[in-house]
């Protein structure tokens, strides 16, 4: 800060305090990915390097999670130098938001590369998506809530339409047949599922 520059203020209200390292955690289709990537989005300007999504689900080798993580951010390995080296000198100026999502069956990996890239960078945040913790120092870990399921012997649409699980259920079964859409003729089908 410059002399006569006015003070910065602490933004108002009561959030709990920030961290680094957020984990969002729960059982499998409960809305883990979904809240990171809305909070992704709205958090988005925030970050004058960016925010960076990388997508775990389909990578099965635990040493190929660093290399994810560059592959997505356009960090290309050197000969000779280390790729997490190369990644932190990436990230170590200025404020990045990294999203790993789909963590749980690379945990100690990502908890590796997570920890080391902390570390190293004071202007990133990570924001992580799995079904166990990192289990690393600092770490907020966040339960989020199951999604309500309809009550039993439901059957209009649009009583159904309004309840969670259906809505996820409806949205994947269109990102699969795009003419899917919730009628009364399907409706105790869909609530059964």
């Amino acid at each position: 800060m410059y002399p006569g520059a006015p003070a910065k203020r602490a933004p108002r209200g009561n959030l709990p305090a920030e961290t680094r390292l957020l984990t969002l955690t729960g059982p499998g289709g409960c809305g883990k990915t979904r809240l990171a990537l809305r909070a992704a989005r709205e958090a988005a300007g925030e970050f004058g390097n960016g925010v960076w999504w990388v997508d775990l689900a389909s990578l099965s080798d635990p040493d190929l999670v660093a290399q994810a993580v560059a592959r997505v951010m356009g960090v290309r390995e050197v000969p000779g130098r280390s790729l997490l080296g190369l990644l932190i000198e990436h990230l170590e100026s200025g404020e990045t938001l990294l999203v790993l999502d789909n963590c749980e069956h690379l945990i100690a990996a990502c908890a590796a590369l997570v920890d080391a890239l902390l570390e190293g960078c004071p202007g990133l945040k990570v924001l992580t998506t799995s079904r166990e913790s990192l289990r690393l120092h600092g770490e907020v870990s966040w339960l989020v809530p199951s999604l309500s399921v309809p009550e039993e012997g439901a059957r209009s649409s649009e009583y159904l339409a309004r309840n969670e699980a259906v809505r996820l259920f409806a949205e994947r079964a269109r990102a699969v047949s795009p003419s899917f859409a919730l009628a009364d003729e399907n409706a105790p089908a869909v609530a059964r599922v």
